[in-house]
Parts: C-alpha cells; sequence; structure tokens
C-alpha cells in the first residue's frame, strides 16, 4: 500500500487556515484592532460563571452537542478525541502518516455532523494518526453541522446559531482581526501564531454559524519521540567516487583533497579526519529536519548545513551535507574542484559556452551565474560561480555545488 503523509509544515511566519466555502464570494477588507486589554486576554481562572468551559477564548476549548464533562480542549491527544465520539471519516486514509513538525486537516464525523480538525505532529519521528495530537478543529454550522439539532458552545457563553456579533465582543473584547466578506463577518481572535480562533458571523441573520479554533502549543510532558541507534540505509548505501567525471554538473566533488558525492553523509567526511564541533549541543535531527554545525579538519573550521533524509530522528553523523563553497577569500587549503577540474578562475564564458553544449541552462543574476539541468532542477541541482566585479568580473572568485 502507498503510504500517504501529511506534510504541512509548521513555520513561525506561515499560516495556513481553512477556507470558506463562501470564499469565492467575499470581498475582503481587514482592519488591525487597537491593542487594548479586553476580556480576552484574562485568566480563565478568574472567571468560571460559565461552568466548565469559563471564560477566556484562548482556553481554546469548546463543548460540543451538549457533552458536560467532556469538554474539547485544544491541543488533545487523538485518542481523548476519538474516544469523545468522533471518527475518521471513510474518506480519509486510516494508515496516514505525519511528518515531524507538520500538519493535515482530516475529516471526522460524530452522528450526522462533520468536522475538519488539524492532526499535528510536533515529535521528531513520522508517526501514524493514534499517536498524534488534535491541535483544533473548524465547525460549519453553515454546511456540515446542523445548529437546529446539535449545539456548539464556546467559552463566555457563546453559542454557535445562537450568538451574535454584539455577543461575541461583549464576551471577548475587540477581535485582532476583522474581515468583512459578502456574506459574513470574521472575527479573528490571536494569541500567537497557531494559536487563535477565528469567528464567522453571517449577515443574513447576524448569528455565528462557522468557528475554526486552532492551538499548536506543545503540552506539558510532551512525549517527542526517541532517537534509533540504527544507521539509515541510505547512510550504509553511500559510497565515495574514486575519481571526478567530466562533467560540471555530475555530483562527484573534490573537497579539501577528498571525493564526495553529494549530497554526502557527515559520517563521510568524518572518516577524512573532520571533527564535528561542540556535538553535544546537536546530538541528532528530528526527521526530514535540518541543523547546523562546524566541522573542523586542518585548524579549518567550516559551518555546514546538514539535513536529515529520513523520516525519523538520527544522529548528526547520519545527516547529509547537500552543498560545498570555496572562495578566493578562504584559506587555499579548503581548495574544492568540481568535476571537469573546475575551480576558481574558471572563465565565465568558457563555463557558458560548456553548459550550452550539454543543454544546460545558465542563468546570470548580477555577479553571479547559477548553471542547472532544467527548469525543474534551479534550486535542487545546480553549480554557481561569483564573479568579484573589483578584480576581474570573468574569473570565478567563487564555485558552489549544490545538489540533493
Amino acid at each position: 500500500m502507498k503510504k500517504k503523509t501529511l506534510i504541512m509544515v509548521l513555520t513561525g511566519c506561515m499560516v495556513l487556515s481553512p477556507v470558506s466555502v463562501y470564499a469565492a464570494d467575499a470581498t475582503e477588507t481587514t482592519t488591525e484592532a487597537e491593542v487594548t486589554e479586553t476580556a480576552a486576554q484574562e485568566d480563565s481562572a478568574d472567571s468560571e460563571s460559565t461552568g466548565e468551559l469559563g471564560d477566556d477564548i484562548y482556553s481554546f476549548s469548546m463543548e460540543f452537542d451538549g457533552q458536560t464533562g467532556q469538554t474539547m480542549k485544544f491541543p488533545m491527544t487523538y485518542q481523548e478525541f476519538t474516544d469523545m465520539g468522533w471518527e475518521l471519516s471513510s474518506s480519509e486514509d486510516p494508515d496516514t502518516k505525519v511528518s515531524t513538525n507538520s500538519y493535515g486537516m482530516l475529516t471526522f464525523n460524530k452522528g450526522a455532523s462533520s468536522v475538519y480538525a488539524d492532526v499535528i505532529n510536533l515529535g521528531i519521528n513520522e508517526v501514524g494518526l493514534e499517536d498524534c495530537l488534535i491541535g483544533g478543529i473548524s465547525v460549519d454550522g453553515s454546511y456540515d453541522v446542523d445548529l437546529a439539532a446539535v449545539s456548539v458552545k464556546l467559552p463566555g457563553d457563546i453559542e454557535l446559531g445562537k450568538a451574535t456579533l454584539d455577543d461575541i465582543k461583549a464576551a471577548y473584547g475587540e477581535p485582532s482581526d476583522t474581515y468583512e466578506g459578502d456574506l459574513y463577518t470574521k472575527l479573528t481572535y490571536e494569541k500567537d501564531s497557531y494559536q487563535e480562533v477565528e469567528l464567522s458571523v453571517f449577515k443574513d441573520d447576524n448569528t455565528l454559524k462557522e468557528v475554526d479554533m486552532r492551538n499548536f502549543e506543545e503540552p506539558e510532558d510532551y512525549d517527542k519521540g526517541t532517537v534509533s541507534d540504527e544507521v539509515p540505509d541510505i547512510v550504509t548505501s553511500y559510497e565515495a567516487p574514486t575519481a571526478l567525471g567530466d562533467d560540471m554538473m555530475d555530483t562527484d566533488v573534490e573537497y579539501m583533497g577528498d571525493l564526495y558525492s553529494l549530497p554526502a553523509p557527515v559520517s563521510a567526511f568524518t572518516a577524512n579526519g573532520w571533527e564535528i564541533q561542540n556535538a553535544e549541543d546537536t546530538p541528532y535531527v528530528e526527521g526530514n529536519g535540518l541543523a547546523f554545525i562546524d566541522m573542523m579538519k586542518n585548524n579549518q573550521s567550516i559551518h555546514f548545513s546538514v539535513y536529515n533524509e529520513t523520516e525519523n530522528a538520527t544522529a548528526l553523523e547520519n545527516c547529509f551535507v547537500r552543498e560545498l563553497s570555496f572562495a578566493t577569500y578562504d584559506p587555499e587549503s579548503i581548495e574544492m574542484k568540481l568535476s571537469g577540474d573546475i575551480t576558481l578562475g574558471a572563465d565565465k564564458a568558457e563555463l557558458i559556452k560548456m553548459a550550452d553544449e550539454k543543454g544546460y541552462i545558465s542563468e546570470e543574476n548580477d555577479d553571479y551565474l547559477r548553471i542547472y539541468p532544467n527548469k525543474d532542477s534551479k534550486i535542487r541541482n545546480y553549480v554557481e560561480f561569483w564573479f568579484n566585479k573589483d578584480e576581474d568580473s570573468n574569473k570565478a572568485a567563487s564555485v558552489t555545488a549544490h545538489h540533493e
């Protein structure tokens, strides 16, 4: 069976939110709320007037279908979520895997109701759904949930199908952001990245019908998984080249007198005398993760970006170097040579000619020349040269090889 993997990656600046079925009809006007002290910022412990849900929107809590005592509070474990009666939709693959620090929206059903839930993996290894967290939920009372038959309640005595725009503001204060669409007004209450609640009040009857709640904060005592001491097959199968080829786009590179085929495992460098500096600071790299390390050889310390090419956490030695560079301002002992016997001082016109003969693409940008096989490989497989216009604008002053 082909494995399905969710890889919507978490970043500090990217927030992907569900798209309303009415989005195509909306005309956007966004206004920023003034920073004020609001009821939404108060500690939920200060007010218990509405029972278990409390008053704090940033408790990220919801009561669905009158389940008193079974309040959903995000994030929660997948098991806790399904124990409340939610079942993965038959349209979803139960064998789906979720990459580390990634999430995806999957459909769950309870009776006749259907919702989207954010299934999130904050661990260091790829895991199945059952080992994930539920980081949020999207309830659409205008389409997927019959609010005449099912009650959906939020903190502050706010209920879908009943609460108005004024009710929401009275309970939570002015929103962080307001979106004015043709069919609804969306109020966003945002505590931090991936910690927000979006409330859509429909204009036909001035009632709240949609809520998107998300809290991806890592729970206390969260088990992020363990690091395997096994060496991945991709590392054991690596073979260093015995000689450089005759094509600049060959992945074989000579670096400080040793031959590597990029991407090359860190263990290939340590086998050639490189020592990882301060290895205790970064003992492992999470699945499909990236780390920045320093390695030293012959009293030369170089900064490397190393990538874990597997789904699960592994030791630094099992990660891969994708890029090597050498420039005129580096010590001569770091000498680097590409296949085709290309190194510093290579002539720009000659490089372009060689690329043309191979059918490669040459792209000049200011003082740089990048050569790559085709448009699909521009950022994954290329060689790049820098030409110092203050010295000789036709002779390469730096050489970079990048291969993934």
